[in-house]
């Protein structure tokens, strides 16, 4: 067989596509059939290809569609031109001067005070007021309150019922003035349906409190406290929440506060609970028993927890010459509704690691003894019963003891910065005795229980103060011994 003379290549695109044309051959030779007809003539009949389900039959138009989504659209618009019509002139009459008089008026008898309402702008963001002013007549406890930098989020449904709701209200500052009601006392009236404001509670981020009369100073302070206030459900009053700040009694050093919880109810402020500590840490809690109500006297239980007795003294007063960390559980503090506003603390204390300085015997004994360390003794107990208020400290049963070095006991008296008091003083027999039947200074009694004694006599005043410890002792011959040592006492001692 003779070989073809022309050899001839194909590329891969050409070989392709004759695959192509021979698939689609076949397959127009499959879908084909002959058909020969009555009269002898043949045709070529093509056979109708199956159509699937998705397909239709045939492609609507979509008018009637586009139509409607034309309605749809010019709706929305018509809505959202309606709503902000509607929006714009709502905000426009929260706004007016009008309707800030209507907000001032329905506080003012919900509360029964003048109100002045100062820089109220209200929108669906965020309505900000710049200050509320309330005054009260001088027959109720409340004086004044005044709120600035307010601001809150309404609900969305204030603007449609003409009442601003919200879950809170929250003011930067705000600042409350009470004093002793004259009148007879009232339960603070109900809030109504009817008002126009309706908030969950109240927050104020630096609130500060005061209660005393118009013409004196507080009675007690509390300052820079984050206060959070709500209503009470049933008692038909207002719960307060303190966290933070500062109190203070009368000219008292100040204490911290941890916490507190108050109402107001029935007309008088009823204290739960107040937890407060000093920059030493150490605790006090203050619990209502008569509430601050009328003409009447407020009474709290005072409990003492490690607190710093220099600071309960006042660091200013007594608390320099008596220091320690005490404790007390039957404490109470009273304050009179009268002019002079005046509170009243007593109670009976303990406490341990303590220590004395200042007083004027002290360097005395010291000087006699030869012992550098009794002119500021430290490390003893001391307990007593204080009693103190504005003008005047008092320490009755007063025991400082360093056991077989100090005793000191009796009553010190602070009065307008002015000392006075008798104190019994027992130094060891063992550093007093000259003889078994005669001490070295007979200003020092024979020993009891241990010591010998001497009575002293406070005078002077806070920064000099004064005794008669040495007086007494020029009044004695003074024996040229040396005092004996203690047996196992160090050097120096």
């Amino acid at each position: 067989m003779a070989k073809d003379s022309e050899q001839r290549s194909y590329s891969v695109e050409e070989m392709m596509e004759k695959l192509q044309k021979g698939k689609r051959k076949a397959a127009d030779s499959r879908n084909k059939e002959i058909v020969t007809r009555a009269d002898g003539s043949q045709v070529t009949r093509v056979r109708k290809r199956k159509r699937r389900t998705e397909q239709s039959k045939r492609k609507t138009k979509p008018v009637r569609q586009r139509k409607y989504g034309l309605y749809g659209i010019v709706a929305l618009i018509l809505l959202v031109v309606v709503g902000g019509i509607t929006i714009v002139t709502m905000v426009a009459r929260f706004n007016s001067r009008g309707f800030r008089e209507d907000i001032a008026a329905s506080v003012g008898s919900t509360a029964g005070a003048v109100v002045g309402i100062n820089g109220l702008s209200i929108n669906p963001i965020k309505t900000r007021v710049r200050s509320v002013e309330m005054t009260w007549p001088l027959s109720g406890m409340p004086r004044s309150l005044l709120l600035a930098d307010l601001e809150t989020r309404l609900d969305i449904s204030s603007f449609f019922r003409s009442r601003l709701q919200s879950p809170e209200l929250y003011a930067r500052t705000g600042a409350m003035r009470l004093g002793p009601a004259t009148g007879r006392p009232s339960a603070p009236p109900a809030i109504g349906v009817d008002q126009l404001l309706s908030f969950g509670s109240y927050r104020c981020n630096q609130f500060d409190l005061e209660y005393g009369a118009d013409s004196r100073d507080a009675a007690f302070r509390i300052r820079d406290s984050e206060l959070v206030a709500m209503e009470l459900p049933k008692a038909g009053g207002m719960q307060f929440r303190l966290s933070g700040g500062f109190l203070r009694f009368g000219n008292w050093s100040e204490l911290k506060v941890k916490n507190g919880l108050g109402e107001w109810r029935d007309g008088g402020f009823h204290l739960v609970s107040l937890r407060t500590q000093s920059e030493q840490e150490g605790k006090a809690v203050f619990k209502g028993v008569q509430p601050i109500v009328g003409e009447s006297t407020a009474e709290f239980d005072v409990e003492l927890i490690e607190f710093p007795l220099e600071q309960l003294l006042g660091e200013k007063n007594l608390g320099r010459m008596l220091r320690g960390r005490i404790d007390s559980s039957s404490g109470a503090l009273s304050v009179n509704a009268g002019e002079q506003m005046d509170p009243q603390l007593e109670l009976t204390f303990a406490g341990k690691e303590s220590s004395i300085e200042g007083f004027r015997f002290l360097g005395g004994l010291a000087s006699i003894l030869r012992k550098e360390h009794y002119s500021r003794p430290e490390g003893g107990t001391i307990s007593g019963l204080l009693r103190r208020n504005r003008n005047q400290l008092t320490i009755e049963n007063l025991r400082y003891e360093i056991r077989s070095h100090i005793v000191l006991t009796g009553t010190i008296i602070i009065k307008e910065g002015e000392m006075s008091g008798a104190l019994r003083l027992g130094v060891p027999e063992l550093l007093m005795m000259k003889t078994l039947n005669q001490t070295r200074y007979p200003s020092f009694s024979l020993p009891a229980q241990g010591y010998c004694w001497t009575d002293l006599q406070l005078s002077g005043s806070l920064d000099q103060p004064n005794d008669d410890f040495l007086r007494r002792l020029q009044a004695s011959p003074i024996a040229p011994e040396t005092p004996t040592k203690l047996e196992g006492q160090p050097k120096g001692q």
